[in-house]
């Protein structure tokens, strides 16, 4: 039995030992880069603890930033053309880090390149999209698609043309009773029924209406016909990011919409218009209503204390000597009557003693603060690492007294001490990150006397405010902020201590020095930023001042379908015919 108690002992002891020496393998491990490693070490220990929150903390921290390394190698292999072997990096980073939404972003857009195609699923964009395809207006079909050539030299009713239009691609016409009448020439070559009808109502300055398949009604492009005829369509719009109050002052800005209100509570955005500025506030939508971008901030804080006492010397234990009377049990008073029989047995002297100092003392305190703080663009985290100190308030009331004196009354207030940290990022398209920061660091350095003869706290205090540009991944230090107090005294009877050498044996010297250095480092890693894309930077041409719509210039209203100014050959084609129009005069 006393064998297998010491061998069970033995076991203990090697085994608490072992991992002991895992765990230093593992902090050294991070401290040289090796996260690998590092990650295999620290699983290790919390598989043999699983309840110890100290190594399980570590290895959330250690994963995050082994991920961190695999992404941003991802990245360059990314940017050499190196797809392959972005993949596997980004497939790494996701790994360890699944929350990581930039390294999922960039691990998806490889794999397309890699694949050529986009991973299926329904997203939001395309239940919009298929929905669109079966709620539309009429759109105009003609009954015969071949091109024409159109030729009236001289000039001849604008009706005339219409009608003559009409007959050769098979369309009802119907014309609004207040269109006036006015004579024009024309000369077109190879155009279809829509291009004819559309260079024809831009020279004339008419637009027209799909009624059916094949039958529009023409009228005068002025503001009231506009009203008149323009259908309206009543839209929602669900927002995943975008703030919708904002929104829609953006929307009565730039596309002049004046029936839109806000869905707080869905955070969407209701709104009824003409269906050219539906069509315009969707797209203007869809290009701002970004995900956030995000950072991950590591805060490192070193606070480090040393102090050094010297003291030195012979002290008394008073710098006094007291002469009394010592009048035994019978004690008391002393009389007149009594003083003749005063005799110097009576008088009692008390002397110091003497003590010896030779005292030397070092003290060294440090305090770390390891954070991690996960913060989206332009939103503020606080990190507050410490205390609540009550301090007394004091407040008279003069409507209060008793026997006609004022009575005091004491609250208590409750003050943060200890490390306070406000952190605000902005993300640059450029990967790099602006840090307005806030730093408080507080302590309670003493005590002093108040009143009432309460000892009230004395809170000493840095703050550091500053704002800070940095790259993804690159740490900033802030060192230097050192405070030095210094107290040196000499006591000693007075004549002696001034005599050369001698005096230094009947005096006492103390020697006082603290100083305090506060270290601050800070690392903001990206780990999401919005999906801005190409077609996102080009420019989104929406008409006129007069006429608003994602068809350019285009007469017709109330059809999603393209028009021909939408694509770009046949808008110079469009356009030419146009001017030689002009050029002749109506």
């Amino acid at each position: 039995m006393k064998k297998f108690a010491f061998l069970a002992v033995f076991l203990f002891f090697a085994t608490g030992c072992r991992y002991h020496y895992i765990h230093k393998q593992a902090r050294l491990a991070e401290q040289s880069g090796d996260y690998a490693r590092a990650v295999v070490l620290y699983e290790e220990l919390v598989k043999a603890y699983p309840d110890n929150l100290s190594y399980r903390a570590s290895l959330r921290q250690v994963r995050f930033k082994a991920s961190q390394f695999h992404f941003r190698r991802g990245q360059k292999y990314q940017r050499v053309g190196e797809y392959e072997k972005a993949l596997v990096e980004f497939r790494k980073a996701l790994e360890l880090d699944p929350t990581n939404q930039y390294a999922k972003s960039e691990f998806m857009k490889v794999k397309d390149i890699l694949s050529g195609d986009e991973e299926a699923k329904e997203t939001l964009e395309d239940i919009k999209k298929r929905v669109l395809r079966d709620v539309k207006p009429p759109t105009l079909d003609p009954r015969s698609p071949e091109p024409i050539d159109l030729r009236f030299p001289e000039p001849v009713s604008v009706f005339d043309i219409y009608n003559a239009l009409g007959k050769a691609f098979g369309i009802n016409i119907v014309f609004d009773p207040e269109l006036r009448e006015e004579e024009i020439s024309i000369e077109l070559e190879d155009v279809t029924a829509e291009e004819a009808l559309e260079i024809l109502m831009q020279a004339v300055g008419h637009f027209y209406k799909v009624i059916d398949e094949h039958t529009i009604l023409i009228a005068q492009d002025t503001p009231q016909n506009r009203k008149a005829y323009e259908s309206l369509v009543m839209q929602v719009y669900f927002l995943s990011n975008a703030d919708a109050k904002s929104l829609i002052s953006l929307l009565r800005t730039l596309v002049d919409m004046r029936k839109v209100v806000a869905v707080e509570d869905l955070n969407a955005i209701a709104m009824r218009d003409t269906a050219n500025k539906a069509k315009i506030a969707e797209r203007l939508i869809g290009l701002i209503d970004k995900s956030k971008a995000e950072v991950v901030v590591d805060v490192e804080l070193i606070q480090i204390d040393s102090q050094s006492l010297t003291e030195l010397g012979v002290n008394l234990s008073s710098y006094s000597i007291v002469q009394g009377l010592d009048l035994g049990e019978e004690g008391g008073t002393v009389t007149i009557s009594d003083i003749p029989n005063i005799s110097r047995q009576w008088w009692s002297l008390t002397l110091p003693s003497f003590i010896y100092n030779f005292l030397k003392q070092n003290t060294n305190a440090e305090v770390l603060a390891r954070p991690q703080l996960r913060i989206s663009e332009n939103e503020k985290a606080t990190l507050h690492i410490g205390d609540k100190v009550p301090v007394p308030v004091t407040q008279f009331n003069t409507a209060q007294t008793v026997g006609g004196n004022i009575v005091p009354i004491t609250s208590f207030q409750y003050q943060d001490v200890g490390i306070k940290i406000d952190i605000t990022p902005r993300v640059h398209h450029n990967f790099e990150i602006t840090l307005d920061v806030k730093i408080e660091v507080s302590n309670i350095s003493g005590f002093v006397e108040g009143g009432g003869g309460q000892n009230l706290p004395r809170i000493s205090t840095r703050k550091i405010e500053t704002t800070i540009r940095l790259k993804d991944g690159e740490t900033n230090l802030l060192a230097g902020l050192i405070r030095d107090d210094s107290t040196f005294s000499n006591t000693g009877v007075p004549g002696i201590t001034e005599i050369p050498i001698l005096g230094r044996l009947f005096s006492n010297s103390r020697r006082d020095s603290q100083r305090t250095e506060l270290v601050l480092t800070l690392t903001p890693h990206i780990i999401r930023k919005p999906d801005i894309t190409e077609e996102d930077l080009l420019p989104l041409w929406i008409g006129t001042e007069r006429n608003l719509s994602l068809r350019g210039f285009s007469p017709r209203v109330d059809s999603p379908v393209k028009g021909p100014f939408d694509n770009s050959e046949r808008e110079d084609k469009l356009k030419k015919h146009l001017q030689k129009i002009m050029s002749k005069g109506r």
